[in-house]
């Protein structure tokens, strides 16, 4: 199986000055949010509506009661376990954007669905089959924004049952601490460890359990010691059983960090935190943007994703909308511009024109989540 973690690819770096940054806000914007409350209501773009129109036309397979996404446009199976996970998180990124009764149904029926197509000899909720600790973390984060969207317990259980699988049989104390990639522990790397900071701390803010919140602090602190470049703000993908590091630095791992640096912030108020997660949106904008625009032609998983969602906290949380609002409406704009107009579905080359071929779900994603955190005006 080709997966995502295969196919790391260098983007092309083209020199632009890094957004000048603030300073850090005097304390946390800690967003103890209930289940139902809306983190972005009101940012939903004027192409919004149409890039996840055009994703669900393409993709969203409806069998009964069943709602889930098909691998791609010729391939009619359901969408593999971490790819269905991040596709569930585009539909809720749309729904945080602008919250309606029709998308928080539809989530919900995409997560029973999710629950029904990967059940384990365990039952419903068993998901040990499953190897690779990221894989667990996407589907955590899908279960635990469902849990915030539609206040549905079980889902919060769920996200719970996947941090605490991953966390027990992931973490140690081999190279200093961090979670493991999989169960054959050969490597650690960042999508197995800066999920679960994010992860550890939605869970936090949904059940008031200390313990979560400090697991996330040390699973951060482990990548900030071991993967960060912090020098420039890059994250390395890997480091292996032996001490050595991989010189891989992608677009969607530096994402998925922002994130984990925004949560922590969110909830801890330290200004470090926040100079983490600009550090490395800002080396983004320099050293992975074609003349300022996020490009690469990953064809199997995504790139641009995991950023922009990253991105969109860290703006919106602390109000960056003068910095960062230009980078992110360009790319915004690019997207669309590159889309394929007979099926408006974009792949991860923003700065080409999407092929019509057999485009797949996940590299439709980053698009749509792109329009979903970009606000059609500055705020």
């Amino acid at each position: 199986m080709i997966t995502r973690r295969m196919l790391l690819a260098a983007a092309t770096a083209v020199g632009i000055s890094a957004v000048g940054g603030t300073a850090a806000p005097s304390s946390a914007q800690t967003m103890r949010r209930g289940s139902q409350d809306a983190p972005g209501a009101g940012v939903l773009t004027v192409n919004t509506d149409a890039a996840f129109a055009a994703l669900n036309s393409a993709f969203l397979v409806s069998d009964g009661g069943q709602r889930y996404y098909k691998t791609s446009l010729n391939n009619a199976e359901k969408d593999y376990f971490w790819r269905q996970a991040l596709d569930i998180q585009a539909a809720q990124d749309v729904h945080d954007s602008a919250p309606r009764a029709e998308t928080r149904d539809l989530i919900g029926r995409l997560l029973e669905t999710f629950l029904q197509q990967n059940r384990g000899s365990g039952g419903l909720y068993d998901w040990n089959w499953n190897e690779y600790n990221d894989d667990l973390l996407w589907a955590g984060l899908a279960f635990v924004r469902g849990y915030r969207i539609t206040g549905n317990r079980t889902y919060l259980d769920q996200a719970r049952y996947a941090f605490d699988r991953v966390y027990n049989r992931g973490w140690d104390g081999a190279l200093g601490g961090g979670i493991w990639w999989d169960i054959r522990r050969r490597d650690k790397n960042a999508l197995s460890n800066s999920p679960a900071v994010i992860l550890g701390c939605l869970i936090y803010e949904s059940n008031g359990d200390r313990g979560y919140l400090d697991k996330a602090r040390a699973i951060f602190d482990w990548v900030w010691a071991r993967l960060l470049d912090r020098a420039t703000g890059g994250v390395y993908e890997t480091m292996y059983a032996d001490g050595s590091r991989s010189t891989g630095q992608s677009v969607y791992s530096a994402g998925a960090f922002v994130s984990a640096a925004q949560a922590l912030y969110r909830n801890q108020g330290q200004g470090t935190l926040f100079d983490d997660a600009r550090r490395t949106v800002d080396w983004v904008i320099r050293d992975r943007t074609v003349n300022g625009i996020m490009t690469n032609g990953q064809r199997e998983g995504t790139w641009q994703s995991e950023f922009a969602r990253g991105m969109g906290e860290f703006v919106r949380e602390n109000s960056l909308w003068g910095q960062y609002y230009d980078f992110m409406k360009r790319n915004a704009d690019a997207a669309w511009s590159a889309r394929r107009t007979d099926l408006n579905l974009t792949w991860n080359r923003w700065d080409a024109q999407t092929p019509r071929d057999d485009t797949r779900a996940v590299e439709a994603i980053g698009a749509v989540i792109m329009q979903a955190v970009t606000p059609a005006t500055r705020p």
